[in-house]
Order: structure tokens, then sequence, then C-alpha cells
């Protein structure tokens, strides 16, 4: 990618994320985002679709809009947030099961969390046999 390309993604993500918090906060309606993202570039029409349903259902449910990702992807091995962990402590301590082993990724803690408030847990998925 050149220095140019870079800057158009940036830009695009900061655009469409400006367009998103206007949308579900009602300040912009349909046809206006939609003319909005044809600018800016975001033609596909099954993606924009989905994106408006789901930025529907969150001005619908009084949600706030998604937090910008500056176009980038969270790192798979960020480590868990102290939040995350305090969490999965107190949800093991509650069900009375044995502890993943550490240390845990963000994307890892989430995972257990879901599974623990979901009853599907598995201890043995997260320990290291030795």
């Amino acid at each position: 990618m050149t220095a140019l390309s870079d800057a158009l993604v940036s830009a695009q993500a900061h655009a469409l994320a400006a367009l998103q918090k206007a949308y579900v906060r009602d300040a912009i309606d349909r046809d206006t985002a939609v003319e909005r993202m044809e600018a800016l570039g975001c033609t596909d029409r099954v993606d924009r679709d989905a994106l408006l349903a789901a930025l529907d259902t969150l001005r619908e449910l009084g949600a706030a809009a998604p937090a910008q990702t500056n176009g980038q992807a969270r790192p798979k091995d960020e480590p868990a947030t102290d939040a995350q962990l305090k969490l999965v402590r107190r949800l093991i301590e509650e069900k009375g099961f044995t502890g993943p082993d550490m240390p845990l990724t963000k994307e890892q803690a989430h995972e257990i969390i879901d599974s623990l408030k979901a009853g599907t847990y598995d201890p043995d998925k997260w320990s290291v046999p030795f």
C-alpha cells in the first residue's frame, strides 16, 4: 500500500464511524447515510444493507454506535484486561470450576466469559496437560 491508500483507508474508517454515530442518534436518515457511504466508496450493497440493519437495531434499542477501530483489527494476542480477568475469576468461583491457565488474551477471556455465562465452559479446554 502507498501512503495515499493508507490515508484513504484511515479517512474512510473515520468517516464511516462518524456516519454510524450520526445515523444511530437519528441525526441523519437512511437515504443520507446511503448517499454518504456511496460517496466514500462503500458501494457493496449487501454489506451496506447489513450495516444499516445492524445500526437500525442499535437505534431502536437505544444502544451506542460501535466504537471506531481505525480500520484495524485488534491483535489476537492482546492481553486480557484486568476487568476481564476479574470477571473470569468471579464466574469461575461462582460456578465451582477450575480456572484457566494464564496468561489469557482478550479474545480467550471473552470466549471463556461467554461460555461460563452460557453454561458451556469446559475447564479441560483451558488447561495445559503435563
